[in-house]
């Protein structure tokens, strides 16, 4: 077994000075899309440039997503959470549980901006660096002192969120503290999810979960996916790496924290390799693809 990475979390406010590659687009009331909404929703919103969505009702009538140009910043998101400006590209829907929002671009001013702002809100922050064991710590808070953080776990009182860039995009995780509207649970996709049938019997579905996305994996050999679960088990990811190790794959590589939370561990035999991926929030995924030849 490969000797484990690690990642440092560090608990310091650390304001980043960021230039800004490009303006976020403006949308008018022009641009803004129409829909069918369900009974309850309200309709978009009339402020020019606005990027918040009346209710997250209003994404609600064919699925778990807002795309595209319908996804916006759900106003029952308290305002205690300021928005982060950007373009965003999907809003995910765990009803009762989390948003997941994505944003395919946020520029470097803005990012830099949200967390001065989250910061004079009094929100606290974890940043956390991804790095190898033999990195000296005084080298890790230089990076984070420099803004070269991998995620940064943002929290006051009961709200949880979860930022994480990667290149010109952001993922924003907002865990609900009893503020999101009720309603009936979202249908997280048109057609019932399946699990595949070419993932070997030795790969089991893991325990006490549901299935909330499969994505095919470009690139690699077949069974190649990525799939996403909510599960009500908090230990998952390490009774699914035990289930695998008792299938007989081998542990080739482990990325633990600090604090000794496993962010992923890679087992694999001579036909497949799987990545299982620490569980945050009540989510798991995993990864799997074919071994090469």
């Amino acid at each position: 077994m490969r000797s484990p990475r690690h990642v440092i979390v560090a608990s310091a406010v650390v304001l980043i000075a960021l230039v800004a590659c490009r303006q976020t687009a403006n949308l008018t009331t022009a641009d803004l899309p129409t829909v069918d909404l369900p009974p309850g929703a309200l309709p978009w919103p009339t402020n020019p440039g606005s990027s918040v969505l009346e209710t997250h009702q209003a994404g609600l009538a064919d699925s778990g997503f807002l795309y595209g140009e319908n996804a916006r910043w759900p106003e029952d998101i308290p305002a205690d959470i300021p928005p982060l400006e950007g373009e965003i590209e999907v809003v995910r829907v765990l009803q009762g549980f989390q948003y997941r929002i994505d944003y395919t671009y946020v520029s470097e001013e803005a990012l830099s901006q949200y967390l001065e702002d989250l910061e004079a809100l009094g929100f606290e922050f974890q940043y956390i660096v991804w790095t190898a064991p033999n990195i000296p710590d005084e080298q890790t808070a230089e990076k984070i002192a420099r803004g070269e953080w991998d995620a940064v776990d943002i929290t006051k009182g009961p709200y949880r969120m979860r930022l994480e860039p990667g290149g010109e995009g952001v993922s924003l995780d907002i865990d609900n503290a009893d503020f999101m509207t009720p309603g009936p649970p979202p249908q997280i996709s048109p057609t019932p999810i399946v699990w595949p049938d070419d993932i070997p019997d030795r790969v089991p579905q893991p325990a006490s979960c549901q299935m909330t996305n499969i994505s095919n994996l470009g690139g690699y050999e077949p069974p190649a996916y990525m799939i996403s679960f909510e599960c009500s088990d908090p230990l998952v990811q390490e009774h699914f790496v035990e289930a695998l190790l008792a299938a007989g794959l081998e542990e080739t590589d482990r990325l633990v924290s600090d604090t000794g939370e496993i962010v992923e561990v890679t087992l694999q035999d001579n036909e497949i390799v799987v990545k299982a991926m620490s569980a945050w929030g009540g989510r798991f995924t995993f990864q799997i693809w074919g071994s090469e030849p």
